[in-house]
């Protein structure tokens, strides 16, 4: 699903909001006036490098770090001044899981719900529900501590919701992580938004922003520097990079390359040739006329965008270089 639903956040009352956002450690600006909202109802992947203020942004929002200037609500309350109010609207999922290693999956989700100050039988209803809903039924009784890796991210994306919160924030949900598990938890994230939650994504794994997220925003040392759904931001990269080509008759890597001027690289590709290119429009028209001289014929002829790897570098290389003049 290409840049998920493009929901426009215009369209939606806000989940998040936030203005002129900073945090500093000592001298370190870990968020340096991050500006940006996210619609009720979407998936926002919050992309960037290490130590850009993705955790940090987290700890503001579920209260562990008090924000040093600017503006953070969350549905409608601010997070410093109503934090109770917060709590009972988000559900956080942090990079290491929070849950008691000792108590079992059913014991941890039914404490938490005492915390959140659920009854009795409905915390216990929660519970049930949500080892069906994680597939962690038969594992209950376990201590947390004994459960595969993949089970505790699923047990701890199923704690943050046991007070169905109409936010839910994840850092790195599918770290470490293998396929297999990593593609399960994806889906829940899906079905989870579906079902009407708002989902913040804070990931480094650009294919899964990109699988889920309705936008995305790029941040870097403390700043959103780009956003947008993952097509708006690839084309920021501008034009086609490479071109996919196949011939009905054999032709050779050197003799296309000498053809094609506007061709910069030329590597096999399945039945063909993969050409890094300058110019699209130039390599796809000198293409057309390389098989009329030869005489052979194009089968088959697709060009790609940039990736949104490609892009994310390419934003994040041009925000960190110095603007014209500066030393």
């Amino acid at each position: 699903m290409e840049g998920g639903r493009g929901v426009a956040t215009n369209e939606l009352a806000c989940a998040i909001e936030v203005r002129g956002l900073t945090k500093c450690y000592g001298a370190v600006r870990a968020l340096d006036g991050a500006t940006f909202s996210v619609g009720r109802g979407e998936v926002v992947a919050y992309l960037g490098p290490n130590g850009a203020g993705k955790t940090t942004t987290i700890s503001v929002f579920c209260g562990l770090r008090r924000r040093d200037a600017g503006e953070v609500t969350i549905c409608g309350a601010d997070v410093d001044r109503d934090p109770v109010a917060i709590k009972r609207q988000i559900g956080v999922v942090p990079e290491e899981s929070n849950l008691y290693p000792e108590l079992t999956g059913r014991r941890n989700l039914e404490y938490l719900g005492e915390l959140y100050g659920l009854d009795r039988a409905v915390r216990r209803a929660r519970a049930d529900e949500l080892l069906e809903t994680f597939s962690l039924r038969e594992k209950a009784e376990a201590p947390f501590r004994t459960l595969s890796r993949g089970m505790k991210r699923r047990l701890t994306v199923a704690a943050a919701l046991v007070h169905a919160p109409e936010v839910l924030l994840l850092d790195e949900p599918t770290a470490g992580l293998d396929v297999p598990s990593g593609r399960a938890l994806r889906r829940l994230i899906q079905d989870i938004n579906r079902a009407g939650a708002t989902v913040f994504l804070a990931t480094h794994n650009l294919a899964e922003a990109e699988a889920l997220a309705d936008r995305v925003l790029i941040l870097l040392k403390g700043r959103v520097v780009a956003q947008g759904t993952a097509a708006e931001v690839r084309r920021r990269v501008g034009r086609v990079r490479t071109v996919t080509v196949a011939f009905c008759d054999p032709v050779t890597e050197a003799t296309l390359r000498d053809a094609c001027p506007a061709v910069r690289a030329v590597s096999p590709a399945q039945g063909g040739w993969r050409l890094e290119v300058t110019d699209a429009h130039a390599a796809l028209a000198e293409l057309v006329a390389f098989a009329d001289r030869q005489g052979v014929r194009i089968e088959a002829v697709e060009a790609a965008g940039a990736s949104l790897e490609e892009a994310f570098l390419s934003i994040l290389d041009g925000a960190a270089r110095p603007a014209e003049g500066e030393g």
